[in-house]
C-alpha cells in the first residue's frame, strides 16, 4: 500500500467518492435481496384456518381437512404436506359469495319461468 499524500479539492473528493459509492450501491442492493425472507403465499391448515376466520368465515383446523377430503377447496399436496394459497382463498371466497342482487335476479328469473310454465 502506498502512503503518500494526495491533495486534492473538495470537489474532485466528491467526485471520486461518488465514483467509489457508484460502484459499491449496486452490489450491496444485490447482497440485501439475496439475504432478504421471500415472501410465500403458501399457508398451513392452521393458518388457513385462522386466515378464514379474519375474512368472517369461522374456521377450524379439521373442517378444513374436511373440505379438503371433499375437495371443495383449493390446496395444493408437497409430499404429506398441505399448503394453501392466501390468493387461491380470497378467490374461492369470492367465488362463493352470494351478493343480494344475484339472489333477487335468480327469484325474479324463477318467478318468471313459473309463470311461463303455467300459460
Amino acid at each position: 500500500m502506498d502512503n503518500s499524500i494526495i491533495v486534492t479539492t473538495p470537489a474532485q473528493l466528491r467526485e471520486l467518492v461518488a465514483e467509489q459509492i457508484g460502484t459499491i450501491l449496486p452490489k450491496l442492493a444485490d447482497f440485501r435481496r439475496k439475504s432478504e425472507p421471500v415472501e410465500s403465499d403458501g399457508m398451513t391448515a392452521e393458518a388457513a384456518a385462522r386466515f378464514l376466520t379474519e375474512m368472517g368465515i369461522p374456521t377450524t383446523r379439521a373442517s378444513i381437512y374436511n373440505l379438503v377430503y371433499k375437495e371443495t377447496i383449493p390446496y395444493r399436496k408437497f409430499g404429506r404436506r398441505t399448503i394453501f394459497s392466501k390468493k387461491e382463498l380470497l378467490a374461492w371466497i369470492d367465488a362463493r359469495t352470494t351478493r343480494p342482487a344475484d339472489a333477487r335476479a335468480e327469484a325474479a328469473s324463477r318467478i318468471a319461468r313459473s309463470a311461463a310454465n303455467r300459460q
